[in-house]
């Protein structure tokens, strides 16, 4: 698609996010990650986030998803709030992996917050059967 001038826009992600409280904010991060590092451990975000992979390949799980590949040029997001964000870990083993987030902040509560090793074992029936660690 062609915007005033010679600028070029693509659509990368076209999504209905949940509802934005009042009073929240945004912020935008660059996630870098080494060579075959598995990211952040399981965690929540307070609001939804969208991302776009800037360099390399990541591996994407969200709870009740099959984990996926993305990769460099592909945009994702996630709805935030009770949905938990089980892994984006970089798939390439000799590069960098690289990729761009804005999240949309709920007011009064941290972007991140981590779960606790018992909560993740108590979650683990609610993940897909193809990422499922334990047995219940």
């Amino acid at each position: 698609m062609l915007a005033a001038g010679n600028t070029k826009v693509t659509d990368l992600l076209s999504v209905t996010p949940p509802p934005i409280p009042a009073g929240a904010h945004a912020m935008t991060q660059l996630i870098e990650l080494p060579p075959a590092d598995e990211g952040v451990q399981p965690h929540r975000h307070s609001g939804p986030v969208f991302g776009y992979v800037l360099e390399g390949k990541i591996l994407f799980e969200l709870e009740g998803e099959a984990p996926r590949e993305i990769s460099a040029g592909e945009a994702f997001w996630e709805p935030g709030g009770d949905v938990v964000h089980y892994q984006a870990a970089n798939l390439e083993p000799a590069i960098w992996s690289r990729f761009l987030v804005v999240c949309v902040c709920a007011p009064g509560v941290e972007m991140i917050t981590m779960l606790e090793p018992d909560e993740i074992v108590a979650r683990d029936h609610l993940r897909h059967p193809s990422a499922r660690r334990h047995s219940n």
